[in-house]
């Protein structure tokens, strides 16, 4: 929006009159990522094709789902479960190959994850988290579920992992250092931002016995120091990120319904109507940011919308409801809106590649390292779609034989 209108010349016009004429079902398979009749044979195709390849990976299908007492899920979310499942079978496989003392879950909340982990699969749990009301809910947790044969203590920690000013201040380093030994195995599952880059860090400088990762939230990463992390890409220049490229690839990959997706659209029209709005009346260029509000109100009156969002932003006015309105329902601000709901279409075929993109750096980083790295599927897309997970473990050294 910032660059908007010239931003939409970036867009092949040809590919956007071929959207032009898709109906709202076809627009919606195209927007899933499907190939339907009438655009196949295009460029446009093509570049659908090739980004799905660009952001194929191989998926995690040969684990055990373990199964359970229900008790153990107690409270956990489906979402959760499904993730804790595969977690817990690939690291209770990997223990049985490397033998890690302990897990450090970054970011481990309640301890959901921590729980399972220490009491039913006898790995001990370091569960590291910011949030002391989190933590305290989850020790009052670990009290009504009862052990299990042979199972471990889930220790809490409290403490602002990755920020160093406040972990010296609040004297926790010496507690880190302890847990960050060789023989830890560092578990980050959906680690914010530059969180999952600190993690990755903590672990090399400690050198543990391994990592998994599962990055999320990339648009809160610094484009000018977090990215990239690898020689190879800086060596080959890659190219940068900017804030727009990041955000892109922070957006869900979740399978989505056709009224989703009708809500996607509404409620992208109605703020790239305030922002036109804010331009033409306003004379504001760059792009402001309007945060969320009930859904309801995207499917009511546009002048309801824009008097709340005018009032959060501190803007005085003194145009009616009818004026905003007229504004909206005008036919050349529909056809603009349309052109560029039909590009955002266009631009959101890239955002699993942009991923795969960024977590393809961290992945070689770690090889540069020294480490054994794998970069796969862990979760069906349908369940959880940050579903790539980075595994990292130490290179086992073997001896040399020298034959007579």
């Amino acid at each position: 929006m910032n660059e908007y209108p010239q931003s939409i010349l970036n867009y092949p016009s040809e590919w956007i009159e071929l959207l032009t004429a898709l109906s709202p079902d076809e627009l919606f398979a195209v927007d899933s990522k499907i190939i339907v009749d009438k655009i196949k044979g295009s460029d446009f195709a093509q570049f659908m094709q090739k980004a799905k390849e660009l952001s194929s990976l191989p998926e995690i299908l040969d684990t055990t789902d373990i199964q359970l007492e229900d008790w153990a899920y107690n409270g956990v979310k489906k979402k959760k479960k499904h993730e804790i499942q595969k977690i817990a079978s690939i690291l209770k496989k990997i223990k049985t190959d490397t033998q890690f003392s302990h897990v450090i879950d970054i970011g481990g909340g309640v301890g959901h994850l921590s729980r399972i982990l220490s009491h039913y699969h006898s790995i001990p749990t370091y569960c590291i988290d910011r949030n002391a009301d989190f933590q305290k809910i989850g020790r009052e947790r670990l009290l009504k579920y009862r052990k299990m044969k042979d199972s471990c203590d889930v220790s809490f920690v409290n403490m602002n992992f990755g920020d160093e000013k406040k972990t010296q201040a609040d004297k926790s380093a010496e507690t880190l250092k302890s847990i960050f030994t060789p023989e830890a195995f560092t578990l980050g599952l959906h680690t914010c931002g530059s969180l999952a880059n600190i993690l990755i860090q903590k672990s090399l400088e400690n050198k543990t016995a391994g990592l998994l990762s599962f990055g999320c939230c990339y648009h809160g990463l610094n484009p000018n120091k977090d990215f990239p992390l690898s020689s190879y890409y800086k060596d080959s220049m890659y190219p940068r990120f900017t804030l727009y490229g990041l955000t892109l690839a922070t957006r869900s990959h979740s399978a989505m319904s056709p009224a989703d997706y009708k809500t996607k659209e509404q409620v992208k029209k109605y703020r790239y109507a305030l922002h036109l709005f804010l331009m033409k009346y306003f004379k504001e260029r760059d792009f402001s940011s309007v945060g969320e509000c009930n859904i309801k109100m995207y499917w009511g009156p546009f002048a309801k919308y824009i008097r709340s969002k005018l009032l959060e932003l501190s803007i005085d006015h003194d145009f009616s409801d009818e004026f905003f309105n007229l504004f909206y329902e005008n036919q050349e601000l529909q056809k603009e809106l349309r052109a560029m709901w039909l590009c955002n279409i266009i631009r959101w075929q890239l955002g699993r590649v942009l991923e795969v993109y960024l977590l393809l750096d961290r992945a070689i980083y770690l090889g540069e390292k020294g480490y054994r790295v794998k970069i796969e599927q862990y979760f069906r897309e349908t369940i959880s779609p940050r579903n790539i997970g980075i595994l990292a473990q130490k290179n086992i050294q073997t001896k040399q034989v020298s034959l007579p």
